[in-house]
């Protein structure tokens, strides 16, 4: 995977602000079946564009500012984090899911010391409008307090006790 370079935000060259106040507007309705107002619309623009967007040969990242990422912590501990939301998506649109190339956009943006989380939501809260990825990468010093205690790496195919392991070059 090519390194991400920061780029200008694709919505300055794609979109009038009053097309994008009207396209937030219609999301704003689609997950949540609430009507927004244009006001809190432009609002909304406004914070995205305060985004800062990356891209290479294959993915294109949104990094929502602090703002907006403290909009969507649901309680106030988690707005004291450092929160990094991250919106990942492939160049052609296609499904992404490989593990390794989620981690090193997240090393590449955040650093290899944060960690970070998808959220696999109640169904009431799912929002899957696209082949779009979110992750939510926390604050240094605030480490994710599940999984497994130290990093292990392998590449090469094992047998453990009848349990197989397979695994593709680094």
């Amino acid at each position: 995977m090519e390194k991400l370079q920061k780029i200008s935000s694709p919505w300055e060259v794609k979109r009038p602000i009053k097309e994008r106040i009207k396209l937030i507007q219609d999301q704003a309705y689609n997950v949540s079946g609430k009507h927004i107002s244009h006001k809190e619309a432009k609002k909304l623009v406004q914070e995205m564009m305060k985004a800062t967007h990356y891209k290479n040969d294959k993915y294109q990242v949104y990094v929502a500012s602090k703002e907006e990422t403290d909009n969507m912590c649901l309680t106030e501990q988690f707005k004291n984090m450092g929160i990094t939301y991250l919106s990942i998506k492939r160049l052609d649109l296609e499904p992404i899911h490989d593990w390794r190339d989620l981690q090193e956009i997240k090393n590449q943006i955040c650093g290899k010391d944060r960690e970070g989380l998808e959220l696999y939501p109640a169904e009431d809260r799912v929002v899957d409008t696209a082949n779009q990825y979110h992750m939510f990468v926390f604050g240094k010093g605030h480490g994710i307090p599940l999984g497994f205690m130290k990093g292990f790496k392998s590449e090469v195919e094992y047998n453990n006790n009848g349990m197989i392991s397979k695994q593709r070059e680094f």
